[in-house]
């Protein structure tokens, strides 16, 4: 027996296809942009959701879509998403629709046939560390042991994110300059040990999941007619390419939804070129653009879609919201952060606050306040919102933000995307942390050096100035 919610939601989207009727779904009423996305007839879609566009909304509406109207049966929709919280979202909002919803690595696991054994973080670093010998590029290379393992570990990841053979090694190893060979070698022989001890124990990594389910694919999962895609920016060389498989063979529809300014995890070997190149990979594909956000302020919205347009690269999009507060990006100096953040709490009456960092360190700093309040790094707010954001660590160091570390020079030969603008990855984050928030954003920096970013935001009209410090 169909459940009150089901069967409103199954008489809500028959009522919609007469003329002139609304979708609602879950009780929100999809907006225009929406109900084009999720009735269009197009195999290849994109949906580019700004933050708090309802992306999960219009997900959902697709589904109920293809269930309701075009009689598609709930077992041949696939759904993925990137993180096992965001799959349990998924699975609440879709509310006893049977369809399979997962991660891309554990739709890998389901193809390959393997339970979980999967590889640690700890476990890849004792290898590192016990298979590398060449104590002279620590003095080599001026950076500390700590830093030359996680530079490895970080480098053998990419490889395997793309996919690539062994042989590139050697190829790499050709190209190098002297000193890069040196690294190059080490690396190639940490490599070697770390694939022997995945065999010998019968362990997988993230990537081999990836890479062994691109192998195993075959006509057995040919069930899947209609494929759905969450933050789809998020998406590397190698689960582009899983997908692409399995859409080839079933011969699926294909609806994907993500935002290119939201694309922050490179270093996991996300490529923005995916997303950005759609038309490209689909050439029949249709574009749809989410115009309306629910969230931020409208103000907020124009000043973050600015800062973010700067680099031409990002996909132009024109966002706007019903939301109306003024005054919602204030840049706040101090000489003591922890009393600045207290004063403005309580001359503002803020009770509902997010403190987003760039860094873990930043956030360590800070006193306990009297108030409803997370900390967060930047990385770890995505998907969430609050009331009000501070946002700090705005200043002018290597380790501010825009963070000035720039990757080192080893791993040019494994990452596949090269910066076209200064520090856009950099920029993509302070977006992300601008658009956490519903009502007020404060930006925290150093009275005597702020960053780059501060000295931007600045010079935008709308952007205000606390004036107790200037």
């Amino acid at each position: 027996m169909l459940s009150l919610i089901k069967l409103y939601d199954r008489l809500g989207i028959i009522q919609m296809l007469k003329k002139n009727k609304k979708i609602k779904i879950n009780g929100y009423e999809l907006d225009k942009e929406q109900v084009k996305a999720v009735t269009s007839k197009r195999k290849n879609i994109l949906i580019l959701a700004g933050a708090g566009s309802g992306k999960s909304l219009t997900i959902v509406g697709r589904v109920k879509y293809l269930i309701y109207e075009k009689k598609v049966n709930p077992k041949n929709i696939l759904c993925i998403s990137f993180t096992n919280d965001a799959v349990d979202n998924l699975k609440n909002d879709l509310n006893e629709e049977e369809v399979d919803v997962m991660t891309f690595h554990k739709l890998a696991l389901k193809v390959i046939g393997r339970k979980k054994e999967i590889l640690t973080e700890d476990m890849l670093t004792d290898v590192i560390i016990s298979s590398f010998s060449n104590d002279t590029l620590f003095g080599l290379y001026g950076i500390s042991k700590k830093d030359m393992y996680g530079l490895v570990k970080t480098f053998i990841k990419l490889f395997k994110s793309n996919n690539y053979t062994f042989d590139m090694f050697y190829k790499f190893i050709s190209k190098a300059n002297n000193k890069d060979k040196i690294l190059l070698k080490e690396i190639m022989k940490c490599y070697i040990c770390y694939e022997s001890y995945l065999k010998k124990e019968n362990l997988l990594d993230f990537n081999d999941m990836i890479n062994e389910g691109i192998k195993s694919l075959d006509y057995s999962f040919v069930r899947y007619k209609h494929i759905i895609i969450d933050e789809y920016q998020d998406t590397s060389v190698t689960k582009f390419n899983f997908i692409k498989k399995l859409i080839k063979l079933s011969n699926a529809s294909f609806f994907a939804v993500g935002d290119d300014f939201q694309s922050i995890y490179r270093f996991t070997g996300a490529n923005l070129k995916i997303i950005n190149n759609f038309k490209i990979y689909f050439p029949f594909g249709k574009v749809f653009k989410l115009k309306n956000t629910y969230r931020s302020p409208d103000e907020l919205i124009k000043i973050s879609g600015k800062f973010i347009m700067k680099n031409k690269v990002q996909i132009k999009k024109k966002l706007c919201s019903t939301n109306k507060l003024i005054n919602s990006v204030e840049i706040v100096y101090y000489d003591d952060l922890n009393k600045k953040i207290r004063e403005v709490v309580e001359k503002d009456k803020i009770d509902n606050l997010f403190i987003l960092s760039r860094n873990n360190k930043d956030l360590d700093k800070l006193d306990k306040l009297k108030i409803k309040h997370r900390k967060l790094t930047i990385h770890k707010s995505k998907g969430l919102q609050s009331d009000y954001i501070f946002i700090i660590g705005l200043n002018n160091n290597k380790n501010g933000f825009p963070n000035r570390i720039k990757d080192h020079e080893i791993l040019k030969y494994v990452n596949n995307y090269k910066e076209y603008f200064p520090y856009e990855e950099e920029r993509r984050l302070l977006y992300v942390a601008l658009t956490r928030c519903k009502k007020k954003v404060y930006l925290f920096a150093s009275i005597d050096n702020e960053s780059i970013f501060i000295k931007e935001l600045k010079r935008y009209k709308k952007v205000c100035v606390r004036k107790e410090e200037r």
